[in-house]
């Protein structure tokens, strides 16, 4: 790990428009380089923050534009929180759903529901919480950097 004072906090605020959704993963991908995180890691971090971010554009705020997404990158010695807020519709209950589907047959594949399924598998801790009309999905991964 690069030595620098932790923990450091990054925000990014975006349109909700699904074109921007790249810029975040980018984002993502940089800041775990700069802290030698492992491929891997940095792969399932920069998915994970993907995925919900398209599920606050695309359900919170109905795919519209002219919304703003909040993504909080925390960083510490031993883990890295990120938190994805939005002011649209809330999330009911944050529930995952667990898959049971023959994995050979893509006709039987879920189309949807997989991004929070994909979350709480990766993911060590995962929070949803909704005050006063702000949404946020908390994430946080420990992980072991590079040697």
């Amino acid at each position: 790990m690069l030595d620098i004072l932790l923990p450091k906090k990054i925000t990014f605020l975006i349109d909700s428009n699904l074109n921007n959704v790249s810029f975040v993963g980018v984002a993502v991908r940089g800041i775990c380089n700069y802290l030698s995180i492992s491929e891997k890691d940095t792969y399932y971090l920069e998915l994970c923050v993907v995925e919900a971010v398209n599920n606050a554009i695309k359900h919170a705020y109905d795919s519209e534009a002219g919304h703003t997404v909040e993504i909080n990158v925390i960083c510490s010695n031993n883990d890295m929180a990120f938190e994805i807020s939005d002011n649209g519709k809330r999330m009911p209950v944050y529930r995952p759903c667990s898959f049971d589907f023959d994995a050979d047959d893509l006709c039987v594949i879920p189309e949807c529901g997989m991004g929070l399924y994909i979350i709480d598998s990766v993911m060590d801790e995962v929070t949803y919480r909704s005050d006063c009309d702000k949404n946020t999905l908390t994430m946080r991964k420990y992980f072991h950097y590079k040697n």
